[in-house]
């Protein structure tokens, strides 16, 4: 049998591997994470509570920087299997380059949800202060393009929602179940899960993988 090449997705892996290995050293860890965690407070221009520190990174790119950043290295190697496991797929059907911008789009559509419900205090929300970090928002996006281009049966329509409407409904809010489950266990484990990132980039990767994929095959 042979695997799909990715090597996109095998470049974004090694990146973020490589990063985190870096950053085993913790003061090290402590400063990329100032430097480059998403702070929902410096999304809305809020840099009161930040007097006397100077960020290197400018707060509209640090959806992105923060996608590179883990916990540790059970927050990056679950995350980097995650795409190693599907990320190929959906590289395959829509090329490297709008795989590519599918990820980055995803990890901004999972901060601005975070930001969002931080901004509004929903449940299970992450402080203003509190920094996000981690790849799971973007890849998010990967597993929502993945899901709606690879179904496992033949969609089927609610009552008189059309089955091309009716599927990502149905799994916009299996996600959402998913992910306050998630929200809801998590601490009780010790670990903190920005559930809304995920929903975000989730949401993202429905809405954009039938547009790419026939951007990709426009000329087809």
């Amino acid at each position: 049998m042979q695997f799909p090449r990715g090597p996109v997705t095998h470049a974004l892996i090694i990146i973020n591997l490589a990063i985190a290995a870096i950053l085993l050293v913790p003061s090290l860890w402590q400063y990329a994470v100032v430097a480059g965690g998403l702070f929902p407070a410096r999304l809305s221009g809020d840099s009161s509570a930040f007097a006397g520190i100077t960020f290197l990174v400018p707060a509209l790119l640090t959806p992105l920087t923060a996608a590179f950043l883990h916990g540790g290295i059970a927050h990056v190697i679950m995350n980097m299997l995650m795409l190693l496991l599907i990320g190929k797929m959906v590289e395959r059907v829509l090329g490297g380059g709008l795989f590519l911008a599918l990820y980055m789009v995803s990890a901004y559509a999972a901060a601005a949800t975070e930001w969002l419900a931080a901004y509004l205090q929903l449940p299970m929300s992450l402080d203003m202060m509190a920094p996000a970090i981690g790849a799971s928002g973007a890849i998010s996006g990967i597993i929502g393009a993945y899901v709606l281009l690879f179904p496992n049966k033949q969609p089927k329509p609610w009552g008189p929602i059309p089955a091309g409407i009716a599927r990502p409904l149905h799994l916009t809010l299996a996600w959402i179940g998913l992910n306050l489950a998630m929200g809801f266990v998590g601490p009780g484990l010790g670990v903190g899960i920005a559930i809304w990132s995920h929903i975000g980039g989730f949401v993202m990767g429905l809405a954009l993988a039938r547009p790419l994929l026939l951007w990709r095959y426009r000329n087809a």
